[in-house]
């Protein structure tokens, strides 16, 4: 962690001013490199799964209605879970993010994760969304996310554009090569 005063940033990154306060006025634990920071929500979440064994990732919407003891977790970002997961090497928390955002996938949610720079260092996640995208490819190349993905709308670095433009091409040979199976 850096003594950066709340509001700045290190010189290789911007503080998201425009983002507006963390969520609930909670701090947000800043690290040296800005991907490694890190929401009050996600760490609270993985705390509790260290000393509880509990995570709040409801499978339904009721249960994210449902009541909880005090100090219970809010529901955090899975995603951010998973990497945080990872990053501090808790297989079992990894796992069950894995498995929430498995269940969860939607055309729109595979691409824009497939697609994010973060899941190139998560070969689990990216595997996961690239065969969820090549078999629901019907569906998703309807998507405004895929048209994003296609036409580089976005302002990305040339490495994300690298990681963008491989992904497109892996995609569409494992497109061509399911083409040219027999049926």
């Amino acid at each position: 962690m850096t003594g950066i005063p709340k509001g700045e940033r290190r010189a290789s990154g911007v503080y998201s001013q425009l983002a507006g306060p963390p969520p609930n006025n909670r701090e947000i634990i800043y690290f040296d490199e800005a991907k490694d920071d890190i929401d009050y929500v996600t760490l609270h979440n993985i705390l509790y799964f260290i000393y509880i064994g509990c995570v709040n990732l409801p499978f339904t919407k009721d249960g994210a209605d449902e009541k909880h003891p005090d100090g219970y977790p809010g529901i955090p970002d899975a995603f951010r879970l998973f990497r945080s997961a990872h990053k501090f090497k808790l297989p079992l928390l990894r796992d069950r993010c894995l498995f929430y955002l498995d269940q969860g996938l939607t055309p729109q949610i595979a691409v824009e994760r497939l697609f994010h720079p973060e899941c190139e260092s998560y070969d689990t996640l990216k595997n996961l969304y690239f065969d969820y995208l090549v078999a629901n490819y019907d569906e998703v190349k309807e998507t405004k996310e895929w048209e994003r993905a296609l036409t580089n709308d976005d302002d990305i670095s040339p490495a994300a554009a690298r990681f963008r433009a491989r992904l497109l091409f892996d995609i569409s040979k494992r497109l061509s090569t399911l083409a040219k199976a027999p049926q």
